[in-house]
Formats: structure tokens, C-alpha cells, sequence
């Protein structure tokens, strides 16, 4: 399989949707849906690819290593937000580590150079999480902070200082961010060794009479060893920031959803030899406090971030689909996309999105209704490229669901 380069696209009937001065009609969309699933299906670039692949991070550019840990962000009329970890010096999380952005005006078509918002004293920046405050439109933008030798081993181990924790933000749609602002002193405990934000998208959660509006952080930390999940939060739009209660042990990486008006669902992964699958968890407090989810169909977990979503249906009268993307064997191959039309109870539905190598992703409802990932992917090696791709969620319900088999337990 070849690699397309930033600008080499498969032709798709996206470009339908570029014009945005006409409104259709309702039975013009349904058609214009129906195309988008038609063509999703049928333009395939290589086995089990999909609509749309472009390449904005690639190993080897702009001198790195490898690029790692893709965030992804975008809202109607505003420019395609492509993150990621620059590792310039090594494969693995520590040495110099930078948080890179590229900008996409044409909805992932093309993107615009390289944007440094994070390169502090050569130390290791990484774990990008993004969030929009829908109060003024200002995106935020957490990450966290290590010394350029320390390894995540000695972290966890105490052998060296904790990981500590900063935000910046942008209120031009991401042309321009602050220096970044350390938040450490109220966004973790001083026991804690080890820390990462998300990695990949926050929360925003409208507030109404008493309740201010809130900014939710995913994140994880460890305690003595252990791996726990927990949220970081600010009911001030950003000014000070404070700490949920641990949600889960023995987990990290998650993600978090509105299931609806009361009831947030955390979907983390479950550290090898804890469990075979996914880590579910439910807030009824907005994400301060956690406890153990019932009714959900279990999801295998096969030792590896995985992004969980919830879409907008397109054509419906305010129902939503779940999406969820992670490796479908325990070797990091051959990502996927399940698809739940009934709120999590069950994923009958899935399609390969990358056959070869592959591992971390990130993704949002993009122009058109259309969901835009970023995959950690490429031939020989996972961490050849960072490809953006863009499907239909139509096109998800083609295909059953492959029968997975929980990944082995390490010791």
C-alpha cells in the first residue's frame, strides 16, 4: 500500500459540500446522504480504506522521529484542528517532546504548516486534549509536562518528580495560542507520579440556574503504582481549574460522553492484566464523582487508547449514534469503527478503516455530517504517519461487526 502525501486525495463527493450559500431541502439531503454512503462503500483507497486519506504528520518531518497521540477538533465554519505529539529525539514519551498543530481551511483536504504550541526548554510536552467553551468560542487546550530525561517508568516509580500539568488557549479558531500557563498546583495531588490529560477531546457542559457552565478534562493519573482515571474541571471558563474524585482503577486514557442531561459515560482502557475489557464508568454530578456503569454492551479492550463519540444522526429528529474506533487485535492492527444506534447497549456494526499497522485515534462530526479521524497508522511500522480519514457513519452499518476475541493477558 501506498501512502498518499498531504495534498493527494481520493476523489469523493465531498466536494458536493463546499458550496455553503445554498440551504437544500430536506429530501436534497436525505439524497446527498444517500451519495456520501454510496460513495464511502465504493471508494476504497486499498484494502478496508475508506473516503478520504491525507497524511499531516508524517515521520521524518519537520526533523521528528515520529509524531504520536493525534487530537482533532472542529465546528461548522471553522478551519480542521489536527494535533499531535512531536517526538524529535526518541520513539518513546520522554526527551524532547513538543505539541504540534496544522490547520486544515478545506476540510482535510489540504493543511497549512506546522504550529508549535508547546515547546518548553526542550522537556516532554505531550497528551493533548482540546475542548471549544461554546460560552465565547475559545478553545483550550491541555497537556502535560515532564523533564526531557525522565521516562514514564521512573515517574510511576516516584524515582523522579510527578508530571505536572498546563493548558494555553486560542480564540482565533487556533491561528494564534497564549503561552502556555502551568496549572499543576490544582490539577493534580503531590502524591500522584504520573499524569496524562485525555489524550484527544474534553467536554463542554452547559450550565442553567445554579449550575455554571463547566469545562471537562479527561485524564489519568497514578497513585502508589496504580493507574486511575479522573476528570479536571473549571466552572470559571478556564480562570482556575479543580480535581474530580478517581473514577476507576487500574485504568487510563479515557474519554468522556454526554449520554444525556444527567449522566456522563467515561469509556477508558483497562491496563494489561486488569481486565479484557473497556472500563465503563457513569457520573450523575457532571463528572466529579464516578460509579460503576450498568446496561452497556462490554467492548474488548486490546491494550490500547480507543476514542469513543457521540453523532449527531444525520437526517434525524435529534437522535444521536455512538462511535467507537480501537485496533481490533491486540498487536495494534487493523483499527475499526463500531457503530451503536442504541446508546451503547449494543455494536452489531464496524468497518476497517486501516488493514496494517495501527493504534491511537481521535475523531469529530465534520462538513457534511461526514466524521473526520486521525489514525496512527502506516505499512510496516504504527508510527509511520498520523492520516486523517473521513467517512460517512451510514457507511459504519454496512458490515457486521468482526468477532473479537479479548487480547492476551500480560503478566
Amino acid at each position: 500500500m501506498s501512502f498518499p502525501t498531504a495534498n493527494n486525495t481520493c476523489r469523493n463527493p465531498q466536494k458536493l459540500g463546499r458550496r455553503n450559500d445554498l440551504r437544500p431541502s430536506k429530501k436534497q439531503m436525505r439524497f446527498f446522504h444517500f451519495l456520501l454512503f454510496l460513495a464511502t462503500t465504493s471508494c476504497l483507497f486499498g484494502q478496508g480504506q475508506s473516503l478520504l486519506y491525507t497524511v499531516p504528520f508524517k515521520a521524518g518531518d519537520e526533523g521528528a522521529k515520529i509524531y504520536r497521540i493525534p487530537a482533532i477538533w472542529w465546528l461548522p465554519k471553522k478551519p480542521l484542528l489536527a494535533f499531535a505529539e512531536r517526538r524529535m529525539e526518541q520513539r518513546r514519551m520522554f526527551g524532547d517532546v513538543d505539541i504540534v498543530l496544522r490547520r486544515s481551511l478545506d476540510h482535510g483536504q489540504t493543511w497549512q504548516p506546522q504550529q508549535v504550541i508547546a515547546n518548553l526548554e526542550r522537556d516532554t510536552c505531550g497528551n493533548p486534549c482540546i475542548v471549544q467553551d461554546a460560552s465565547n468560542n475559545r478553545l483550550w487546550l491541555a497537556f502535560t509536562r515532564s523533564r526531557n530525561q525522565d521516562t514514564e517508568e521512573d515517574i510511576v516509580a516516584g524515582k523522579v518528580p510527578g508530571t505536572g500539568v498546563w493548558v494555553t488557549h486560542s480564540d482565533d479558531d487556533g491561528a494564534t495560542w497564549t503561552s502556555p500557563r502551568d496549572i499543576t498546583a490544582s490539577a493534580r495531588r503531590t502524591n500522584w507520579g504520573w499524569q496524562g490529560t485525555g489524550p484527544g477531546q474534553g467536554l463542554f457542559l452547559r450550565g442553567g440556574g445554579a449550575r455554571p457552565d463547566r469545562i471537562l478534562i479527561p485524564a489519568y493519573h497514578t497513585e502508589g503504582g496504580v493507574y486511575r482515571t479522573h476528570c479536571l474541571f473549571s466552572d470559571d471558563h478556564g480562570e482556575t481549574w479543580q480535581l474530580g474524585a478517581a473514577a476507576a482503577e487500574h485504568t487510563s486514557e479515557p474519554q468522556v460522553i454526554e449520554v444525556d442531561g444527567h449522566t456522563l459515560l467515561m469509556n477508558a482502557r483497562t491496563i494489561s492484566g486488569h481486565g479484557t475489557t473497556r472500563t465503563f464508568v457513569v457520573s450523575k454530578d457532571r463528572g466529579q464523582t464516578w460509579q460503576p456503569a450498568e446496561g452497556f454492551a462490554e467492548l474488548i479492550e486490546n491494550n490500547c487508547q480507543g476514542c469513543i463519540y457521540k453523532c449527531f444522526r444525520n437526517g434525524s429528529n435529534g437522535q444521536y449514534d455512538w462511535i467507537f474506533s480501537h485496533p481490533n487485535s491486540s498487536d495494534r492492527t487493523g483499527v475499526h469503527a463500531w457503530i451503536s444506534d442504541d446508546a451503547g447497549k449494543s455494536w452489531p456494526h464496524a468497518q476497517m478503516l486501516w488493514s496494517g499497522p495501527s493504534a491511537y485515534t481521535s475523531m469529530v462530526r465534520t462538513q457534511g455530517g461526514l466524521i473526520g479521524m486521525l489514525i496512527e497508522c502506516g505499512t510496516k511500522d504504527i508510527y509511520e504517519q498520523i492520516a486523517f480519514v473521513k467517512f460517512a457513519p451510514e457507511w459504519l452499518h454496512g458490515r457486521k461487526a468482526p468477532v473479537r476475541t479479548p487480547a492476551a493477558v500480560k503478566p
